[in-house]
């Protein structure tokens, strides 16, 4: 059997999220990778989830060296800061494994929700009774008893996974695109480049916001979510790094919007995501710039459209990235979507070949499903009670809830929300239960105490498990600047 070609357009996260993931899944084929220098790279997401680490390791990359080579940093949770407008902050942690949940007489194992419904029913402090969140106040690292996730400098990742790249030979192309050539079947066959022509018996969109393939080639319908996230511009900009790195990414909700901030080795990340239908960027700017005391200066403007397209498999080619979906980056869902496609494909290997257009229909509502519930957590967020300004104060009336999540509402606000609630026989949430738990306890969404009748025998006890969180503090916990410094 020949080699294939596979094509993957585009140098940015997606590109070499994708350029490796192709060349694991087939060792004995041809990947070549595309992209423009001049054009570039979106170039601020730095943020991520647990899966990252995943990924890496299943690519042989070690994390330290990662680290090293990204000026990363290790991410225990996401800080939610004044969403009520009370200037409270609460946190979203990953899940922790130092104790097993078990409830005798009724589950072995797997209690772990329960265990936070306790917590929030009990009002009992995240920052004590949750070893991530307890890691994030007192900005230590443990990598040994967590599932934690990665901040890094996205041009240094696209440089660090390129070196590697050529090393295990995915061939590198720094041209600008022009156009695709098609077969009779509207496959495409060839990536013509200013310089140069690429044959491709498969191709991987990940040209960003340009969609040069999805959009510009197969003119896929574009899905809106501007009726229930109505945000349409992104400022973003670098503040100095500070004594203590951060092991979270901060979410502060701001009078028109929300500010990220991501701590790196040498430098803080950051950016004002907002509706400019109230402000225009020097408004959004001068709000930035009073909130953190000093001038900022603009490295990127971002013009946003949440939404996706309604396939991102299409005949030969997969969009994967922002060229096939943009959610505002709240949860640090967008790589976490890039690789849940990567992922995804695993399970559709032969219809690479035979390009079946059931499996492919298959693949594409899965791929739906993951962004449709990941924008219903995102608007879940909104739902505080800040009302500090017009948009605040408007949100709701203006961008109504989602159809998913206003059948759910109602299990929420009467606190009897279970994980049964928040999938589809046939697919999948992306969020697990304890997340929902989390935002909507931190949001102040429970009208009623969160039911725990049943299931009060929870061993170990929170009290003990406060116990084991001290000893784990005292015993596997580092200091995250002294542990970076030392790379």
């Amino acid at each position: 059997m020949s080699k294939r070609n596979f094509a993957v357009l585009g140098g940015g996260t997606a590109g070499w999220i994708t350029a490796h993931s192709v060349r694991k899944m087939f060792p004995d084929d041809n990947v070549t990778i595309i992209y423009s220098e001049e054009k570039g790279i979106v170039g601020v997401g730095e943020a991520t989830t647990p899966h990252i680490i995943n990924f890496l390791r299943s690519i042989d990359v070690d994390i330290f060296d990662f680290l090293k080579e990204t000026g990363g940093s290790i991410k225990h949770a996401i800080n939610f800061e004044n969403w009520n407008g009370d200037g409270k902050k609460y946190y979203h942690p990953f899940v922790e494994n130092i104790a097993e949940f078990s409830i005798p007489g009724i589950f072995d194992f797997g209690c772990w929700d329960h265990y936070n419904r306790a917590l929030i029913s009990k009002t009992l402090p995240v920052e004590d009774y949750l070893y991530q969140a307890r890691l994030a106040q007192e900005n230590k690292i443990d990598l040994q008893n967590t599932n934690y996730a990665l901040h890094f400098n996205t041009y240094k990742f696209g440089q660090y996974l390129e070196k590697i790249g050529v090393e295990r030979n995915i061939t590198v192309i720094k041209d600008d695109f022009h156009t695709a050539n098609l077969d009779e079947n509207e496959n495409i066959k060839e990536l013509v480049l200013n310089n140069s022509t690429v044959k491709c018996d498969f191709v991987f969109d990940c040209s960003g916001f340009h969609r040069a393939l999805i959009g510009n080639v197969y003119k896929q319908s574009w899905v809106s979510y501007k009726k229930h996230l109505p945000m349409k511009k992104a400022i973003a900009f670098w503040l100095k790094s500070e004594t203590a790195c951060a092991p979270y990414t901060s979410a502060i909700a701001m009078k028109y919007g929300w500010m990220w901030k991501i701590p790196l080795q040498d430098r803080i990340g950051c950016g004002y995501v907002y509706d400019s239908d109230y402000i225009n960027e020097e408004q959004a700017e001068a709000e930035a710039e009073e909130f953190y005391g000093q001038p900022l200066e603009i490295r990127k403007t971002l013009d946003l459209n949440a939404g996706r397209f309604e396939n991102a498999w299409v005949n030969n080619c997969i969009a994967v990235g922002l060229s096939s979906n943009f959610i505002e980056p709240l949860e640090s869902t967008s790589i976490w979507l890039q690789l849940n496609v990567m992922s995804n494909l695993k399970d559709f290997l032969g219809e690479i070949d035979s390009l079946d257009e059931k499996n492919i229909e298959l693949f594409n509502k899965i791929t739906a499903n993951d962004v449709d519930e990941k924008m219903n957590f995102v608007y879940l967020h909104y739902l505080g009670k800040r009302d500090d300004s017009p948009f605040w104060r408007e949100f709701k009336e203006k961008n109504p809830m989602p159809e998913k999540l206003a059948s759910i509402m109602p299990r929420i606000k009467e606190g009897n929300i279970k994980y049964h609630h928040l999938g589809v026989f046939d697919c999948r949430s992306p969020f697990p239960l304890m997340s929902y738990l989390w935002i909507c306890g931190g949001l102040e969404l429970f009208e009623k105490s969160l039911s725990i009748n049943g299931y009060e025998r929870l061993d170990p006890s929170p009290e003990m498990y406060k116990e084991i969180i001290n000893q784990r503090m005292q015993d596997s916990a580092f200091d995250q600047r002294t542990v970076l410094s030392s790379l």
